[in-house]
């Protein structure tokens, strides 16, 4: 019958017409597990419909449309009398044909053995409980795991494994360490977590699992993840500068930095200079945030007269950034925050309030200020959309009025006001 089979599926090859009726055979046979269903082509062309004819004895028009059990039947009054229809398609396919619910249950088996074996290696508490989380299903990890075990089983073992081998040998560390030390050291390849591999995705998930967080959904928010995690990623392009600003190591006031401070220079800090730190503290008790670096140096030319210190984010805050608030907010300073009046500045302005609720301030971002600020220059949809945001918070009325002109307003004409404040003793 098989070599019945193989000279049916040879003589369906030699007739294009058929290729799209088998394909959809096929799908109904996968569905059902059995020629079950209807065959419908709306868009049947002239040639698929002259193939049907061959096989039925009848004519046929756009839609094509018959049973599949008919198309078998069919066969059996041709001289392929006694063919099975399973057996046509897997020769005409060259591949074995099975059920979705038998694909699904041999990947389900495959996904056990491959958690199952990493089960067995893994040595952290967070490697096992999270491992356990992906025999429930739950979670993107496990699609992400799924997926990959569909294409390269392999891959997806591997995978897996080097991003347990990782969480194990980070949770027996007792320091910081850099990303591609971590992954030379647990896996012999310095390049194996980085974010476009399988194993670097998993840890991802891995790491955000440990910390009870949502998988990171750009650079800063994966960025400070690892550095939540005891892990350096992007340790001297992170950057943050300031003027002003105590910061401690544990044997006090950080010399390079007090002469800094002494001599009224602003100075910039990478992620690594900032993890040698301890704490960080104002003088005044309050220190002054601007995200942009032409405002900040402008008002940095009369830093001999501040009262108060100055940070810059330079846009977006970075884990250096972030890290360096963190110090400061733990010592109870107050954060005074002022941005550009776009989609940008407010939403930097909304995030930050949100992280520091009972320390951080909004500097001279009132709708008054951007009244007193506001350009011609109008702003994208997508700056603009990034204002929906702000519904809820102190920035609401300022989004409003935004939306409402549709034009960025700049700090640089905010700079008198922003000085006075810097100068005046709190």
């Amino acid at each position: 019958m098989r070599e019945q089979a193989q000279e049916c599926a040879e003589y369906f090859r030699s007739n294009p017409g058929y290729h799209r009726i088998l394909a959809a055979l096929r799908q109904k046979y996968q569905s059902f597990g059995r020629p079950a269903g209807i065959v419908c082509l709306s868009d049947a062309s002239e040639e698929e419909c002259a193939a049907a004819r061959m096989i039925f004895g009848r004519s046929f028009s756009p839609p094509l449309r018959f049973q599949s059990a008919q198309f078998e039947a069919a066969l059996q009054k041709t001289r392929f009398q006694g063919v099975c229809l399973k057996e046509v398609l897997e020769a005409y396919f060259d591949t074995e044909l099975h059920t979705r619910k038998e694909t699904k249950e041999t990947l389900s088996g495959l996904l056990s053995a491959i958690l199952a074996q990493a089960k067995a290696a893994a040595q952290s508490e967070s490697c096992g409980r999270w491992l356990q989380a992906l025999e429930e299903q739950r979670g993107g990890a496990y699609a992400l795991l799924r997926r990959e075990a569909v294409k390269n089983p392999d891959s997806a073992q591997s995978g897996l494994l080097q991003a347990c081998r990782s969480m194990d040998r980070l949770a027996r560390r007792k320091v910081l360490v850099r990303l591609a030390v971590l992954s030379a050291e647990a896996t012999s390849d310095p390049h194996a977590l980085d974010g476009g591999t399988l194993s670097g995705k998993l840890f991802l998930y891995l790491l955000a699992f440990r910390s009870g967080a949502e998988f990171p959904e750009n650079a800063e928010q994966r960025d400070w993840l690892y550095y939540e995690n005891g892990i350096l990623c992007d340790s001297i392009s992170s950057l943050v500068t300031q003027v002003g600003l105590v910061l401690n190591t544990e044997a006090g006031e950080h010399p390079a930095y007090l002469t800094f401070r002494q001599r009224h220079e602003l100075c910039t800090l990478s992620l690594s200079s900032l993890s040698g730190l301890i704490g960080a503290e104002s003088p005044a008790g309050r220190a002054y945030i601007v995200e942009n670096e032409m405002v900040f140096a402008q008002l940095c030319d009369r830093a001999a007269q501040f009262a108060s210190p100055l940070i810059c984010t330079s846009g977006q805050p970075s884990v250096a950034a972030l890290r360096l608030l963190d110090l400061l907010t733990a010592n109870g300073t107050t954060l005074f925050y002022s941005g550009d009046f776009d989609g940008k500045g407010l939403s930097i302005a909304a995030q930050l309030c949100a992280r520091y609720p009972e320390l951080l301030r909004l500097w001279h971002m009132a709708p008054e200020d951007y009244d007193r600020c506001r350009s011609d220059k109008s702003l994208s949809d997508t700056s603009l959309s990034l204002l929906q945001g702000c519904a809820g918070t102190a920035l609401e009325k300022t989004a409003h009025l935004i939306n409402q002109y549709r034009c960025a307003g700049y700090q640089e004409l905010l700079i008198p006001q922003l000085e006075a404040d810097l100068m005046e003793t709190p």
